[in-house]
């Protein structure tokens, strides 16, 4: 059974994964998807790209449906039976579905981007559509239980599975390293720098405690580069620039003693994601700082694994740094050290035995 990939984000380490997991399961793939032209162009090197569209976060959602469809449309035409797609989000499903709606597809919702579009009644209109999708769907794969919430409540969706977005298995293969302690507290930032609150965070503490140090690893937004650049003026903020996830991942965490994970907390999105962040945190015994209010911060707080703030509270910030942290810090780590690392790991056996049954 060959599955054809149709990805939103070529650039995207929860794509690039489920990718590798099914050639690793032994399926043939064919992987077509689109680029952000604010990052580096995308390539690996054990997968082939057919890099069938760009566009920047600037573009408008009914932009973007446009460009899917013209290209999504030729690439149905390559293909006769013996195929079943695999759509990243809700656009590629959109357009993938106006083109031909007889071929089977499994559905991954990894970000309700859809949620972000300011006008409530398109907004409502995409959800409608999105619950179609789901619906419709050969299998649907949530990367956080609460989208499934978000869409259905408590009710029960037999064509759903849920697969948080967990550290790769190869990093099991991959060198420790022993935790280097420090005088000075050091919080860092893995991933793609591109929130208010994550960045409001990093100036708030960079400026109000020149002793301690904040690390930021990996890619910087083109949106964002104003407020970057004041960054940059800091000294105890540190840019290590990209990394390889997850080779460099051990190495990293082994140089902080806290990681940020807050987004802004405002958007429904962020409110009900589930980031891999916290596995990261989680494997790597480090307590993990996340936004108030939101799926991930009642997740940190059951877990006992971190902190939850206001990202945007200058105030609360300032607070959380120089009190609140210290007083239960050790228990956070312990909590993490609990927590069996299997469970950290990206294995999924549950979703390829489904689809074992699913795609006789």
């Amino acid at each position: 059974m060959k599955i054809v990939f149709i990805v939103n984000d070529l650039l995207a380490q929860r794509c690039v994964k489920r990718i590798r997991e099914f050639i690793e399961h032994g399926y043939e793939v064919e992987v077509y998807g689109y680029y952000r032209t604010e990052f580096e162009f995308p390539h690996l090197d054990d997968v082939k790209l057919n890099i069938i569209g760009e566009f920047d976060n600037t573009i408008s959602y009914a932009s973007r449906l446009k460009i899917m469809y013209n290209s999504i449309r030729g690439i149905v035409d390559q293909y006769k039976d013996g195929v079943v797609y695999y759509l990243f989000q809700l656009d590629v499903a959109l357009a993938f579905r106006a083109c031909l709606r007889s071929y089977k597809y499994i559905y991954e919702e990894s970000d309700m981007s859809h949620t972000y579009i300011s006008n409530r009644l398109i907004r409502s209109i995409l959800e409608r559509l999105n619950k179609k999708v789901i619906t419709d769907s050969l299998l649907t794969v949530f990367t956080s239980e609460g989208f499934l919430k978000y869409h259905f409540g408590n009710k029960t969706i037999p064509n759903a599975e849920i697969v948080t977005n967990r550290l790769a298995t190869s990093i099991l293969h991959i060198e420790g390293h022993e935790k280097i302690k420090h005088e000075k507290l050091r919080i860092g930032f893995v991933g793609a720098l591109r929130y208010n609150s994550t960045l409001n965070f990093i100036d708030v503490f960079c400026r109000n405690f020149p002793d301690y140090e904040f690390h930021i690893f990996g890619s910087l937004s083109n949106s964002y580069s104003d407020k970057i650049d004041e960054l940059r003026k800091y000294e105890n903020c540190i840019f290590h620039g990209r990394f390889k996830n997850p080779d460099d991942l051990p190495k990293i965490y082994s140089k902080i003693d806290m990681v940020l994970s807050t987004y802004d907390a405002e958007h429904e999105n962020v409110r009900y994601a589930e980031p891999n962040k916290l596995y990261e945190a989680i494997y790597f015994e480090t307590p993990i700082i996340v936004s108030k209010n939101t799926f991930l911060s009642e997740k940190v707080e059951k877990l006992g694994v971190g902190y939850s703030i206001d990202a945007l509270n200058d105030i609360e910030i300032v607070s959380f740094i120089k009190h609140d942290y210290k007083k239960n810090y050790d228990d956070k780590i312990n909590s993490c050290k609990k927590i069996d690392k299997n469970s950290c790991l990206n294995i999924n056996d549950r979703l390829f035995s489904r689809l074992k049954d699913l795609l006789k």
